[in-house]
Parts: C-alpha cells; structure tokens; sequence
C-alpha cells in the first residue's frame, strides 16, 4: 500500500514514524511491530495527518529533528 499525500508535511511526517520506530525497535533490542511494521507505520501517518489537519502549526520537521537530537 502507497501512503497518499494528505498535507504539505506529509513527507516530514513519515520521515518522523520511520525515525520513532526504529528508535523504539533499538531501544527494545528488536522490532516489536514484526511483519505488522508496514500497517502500523501507515497507522500512525495517518493519526499524524489528522493532527496536522487539525492543528496546521505542527511543524513535524522541527519534531523529526528534536527526535533525533534526544538519542
């Protein structure tokens, strides 16, 4: 399944998902989504499209970057 673009952030977001899940699978010593990664990445892309739409100022960017500098 292909992601639709949904909002002028979306790339930013899905950058986002990919970055916190694979923080969460180190941080747990394996990857607790399994075969299931790919519907779960969709799921919360999704959630965070929403958000967007609901509160356009989130700058998902910024919080890719803020994830990143916490490791």
């Amino acid at each position: 399944m292909t992601l639709t673009i949904l909002s002028t952030q979306s790339k930013a977001i899905q950058k986002y998902v990919k970055e916190s899940m694979r923080q969460e699978a180190e941080e747990l010593g394996f990857d607790p989504y399994g075969d299931s990664g790919q519907e779960e990445f969709e799921r919360r892309v999704i959630e965070l499209e929403q958000q967007t739409l609901d509160q356009p100022e989130i700058d998902w960017e910024i919080k890719y970057w803020e994830l990143v500098g916490h490791r």
